[in-house]
């Protein structure tokens, strides 16, 4: 059944009306910039195979410049009419930048002895249609060198799209990358593997990938059009690491330069400066919208003041002399004098945020309290690129508090709070299930969407089975609610979770369209330590608690031996073997993978002849029956 959401209502339409005047829409810079040194347009991205995996024709909607539509707020709308613009474009001479095709940017430089990749994008098919562009119209050189600026897979995910991988193993191409190499392959793989299954859910909302393009439903991402669905992600680890500010090397004949920012926009990154070109790129760090301090599809926690720092250790670094910003995400910023502003502004963006939700929380305001009341002084908050394309105020300040305080809010009846199920029944067993349904639908008929959201809340919680007629009704009436909701916000990611949860409530939970953040590439370049912490989270507590299982495990290819052994209720590894394993396993990571990530298809592996075996195997069998599996469609917006 294909799905059609509801329109805007009346007061829907006038509140995305009346949010214009909080808006510098009057300047119109950006839409200047992002079109300088366009060589040629992408239309669609495709894959090796020549399939299309993202059709910018999904999007033509968003390049009309009649009448915005009332279900969009009109800064998003003005953002996702920027990002749109894609396709090869030089940012200055020496440096070109692919845009708009992909979850994230492919930046080139043309250096006089081949080619330097500054990020890769999120996927191998999208970075190797970059290439191809570029070779095509610009020059042919070989790649020399590729550096990731941090840990997230939107700039590692396409790496093989742009370099042979034996030519990394050779020596012949460096990858740089912050941290210490053993620190990035830990982040950039741990982060999206150990907890892939629930960060991949939540993203989906978040970036809303289950749902088309159209007015009421995807708009664009905010830093991005299209996120990575149906595409290949790959992973090559670092070669040459960089943990000092101030390290310099030699690519392609030129020199950059390196700021290390770690526990900032990711656990590990880092700004380049290019002098010869008088270009600069601060990662992540300096986007044109404000980031997330904590990301609401689960990373970790980011440090703001970190931000701030780091920031403006760049402009004592080299901000008298750049001309160029060039982000991995959006366009870039041209002149001096603009990019000293727009980094000075963003700086003091993330200082604000750390500063004054610190000041309130010493006040004794607790997290939503302070989120409430905080804003953007206007010469910070009418900056586009301060605005919240990506990150959003009122989280960001309830992050800086969970950063900083952690979970718990500072009021004592939420330190040990009722389950939601049994919280939500006692609500409908004190107030009566027609009466909060009532006052729902008089919420809704009030555009009081967010009361309406949260009194219907009980309802639909207080019958996990769904199978009362007033859930029906209740879960109908909140998805309205969020769906209004969904169509006034100017943070896409929060607009992504009101209307994903909206068809969930009318059409139930799908799979379909789910973002991945892991890929058999990522989980067999995984670190061997870090693969054991992978399969230790399937453990089934209550069930381990009562076996005694000891694995030898030999890596023949990466000459590794471990010894896995579960009891207590928890796997452990270590780095050597042991006298009293109960059975021993040889063979390639791929086929150890196999054992460790999909116990209960052991007995294909071992009768495939992948693995050597000795002892006793029945050991397997007890194995697999303590791991679990992960649910990848789970529910959100029901119990």
């Amino acid at each position: 059944m294909v799905y059609t959401p509801k329109e805007p209502t009346r007061a829907t339409v006038e509140a995305n009306k009346a949010a214009e005047v909080r808006y510098a829409l009057d300047d119109r810079d950006d839409f200047h910039d992002v079109d300088r040194g366009l060589i040629v347009e992408i239309d669609k991205t495709l894959n090796e195979a020549g399939e299309v995996v993202f059709d910018l024709q999904d999007v033509d909607f968003i390049a009309d410049d009649t009448a915005r539509p009332g279900s969009v707020n009109p800064s998003l709308w003005r953002q996702s009419q920027l990002i749109i613009r894609s396709g090869l474009f030089k940012v200055v001479d020496g440096l070109y930048q692919v845009r708009g095709s992909a979850g994230a940017n492919l930046t080139i430089v043309d250096a006089p002895e081949g080619l330097v990749i500054i990020d890769c994008t999120d996927s191998v098919d999208s970075a190797r249609q970059g290439m191809e562009l570029f070779r095509q119209h610009v020059s042919d050189k070989p790649v020399v060198a590729v550096i990731y600026t941090h840990t997230h897979f939107d700039h590692y995910a396409g790496v093989k799209g742009v370099v042979d991988e034996a030519d990394v193993a050779s020596g012949k191409v460096p990858i740089l990358a912050p941290g210490t190499i053993a620190s990035f392959d830990k982040f950039a793989l741990g982060e999206n593997v150990i907890i892939g299954s629930a960060m991949s859910r939540r993203a989906g909302y978040t970036f809303a990938t289950m749902l088309p393009h159209s007015p009421e439903e995807l708009v664009t991402g905010g830093i991005a059009t299209a996120g990575n669905q149906h595409v290949e992600m790959s992973y090559i680890s670092p070669t040459d690491p960089i943990t000092e500010t101030g390290t310099t090397r030699t690519l392609g004949g030129w020199a950059f330069e390196f700021l290390y920012a770690p526990d900032t926009e990711a656990p590990e990154e880092m700004h380049i400066w290019i002098p010869e070109l008088k270009a600069l790129t601060c990662g992540e760090n300096a986007n044109h919208t404000m980031h997330n301090i904590q990301t609401l599809r689960g990373a970790r926690t980011r440090d703001a003041r970190n931000f701030a720092r780091y920031l403006d250790e760049t402009l004592v670094r080299w901000g008298d002399e750049a001309e160029v910003h060039y982000g991995p995400h959006t366009w870039p910023v041209f002149g001096h004098d603009k990019v000293v502003a727009f980094l000075e502004s963003q700086r003091d963006t993330y200082k604000y945020i750390h500063d004054q939700s610190l000041r309130l929380a010493n006040q004794g305001l607790t997290p939503i309290e302070a989120a409430e009341v905080i804003e953007l002084p206007p010469a910070l908050g009418r900056k586009w690129f301060n605005r919240y394309y990506h990150g959003a105020l009122h989280h960001n300040v309830r992050a800086v508090f969970n950063k900083e305080l952690g979970h718990w809010d500072g009021d004592p009846a939420s330190i040990w709070p009722l389950l939601p199920v049994d919280h939500a029944r006692r609500h409908v067993d004190l107030i009566g299930a027609d009466r909060i349904l009532e006052e729902g639908r008089k919420a809704i008929d009030a555009a009081d969407y967010r009361w309406a959201v949260q009194v219907l809340h009980h309802l639909v919680f207080a019958d996990p089975d769904g199978t009362d007629p007033v859930t029906r009704v209740a879960k109908d009436l909140q998805a309205d609610a969020y769906e209004q909701l969904g169509y006034q916000q100017e943070a896409p990611q929060w607009r992504g979770i009101f209307l994903t949860a909206a068809m969930e409530l009318r059409q139930g939970v799908h799979a379909e369209g789910a973002l991945s953040t892991t890929s058999a590439d990522t989980i067999l370049a995984l670190p061997t330590d870090i693969l054991f912490d992978f399969a230790a989270i399937h453990v089934i507590g209550e069930k381990a608690a009562e076996v005694d299982i000891r694995i030898n495990i030999t890596v023949t290819d990466k000459d590794e031996k471990w010894t896995v052994w579960v009891a207590n209720g928890v796997l452990n590894a270590r780095p050597a073997h042991r006298d009293d394993a109960q059975l021993s396993i040889s063979g390639p990571k791929a086929a150890i993978v196999g054992i460790l990530a999909q116990p209960k298809h052991a007995a294909a592996v071992l009768e495939a002849g992948k693995l050597e075996v000795t002892g006793d195997s029945t050991v397997l069998d007890t194995f697999a029956s303590v791991m679990d599996e992960f649910d990848p469609a789970f529910n959100l917006a029901t119990p």
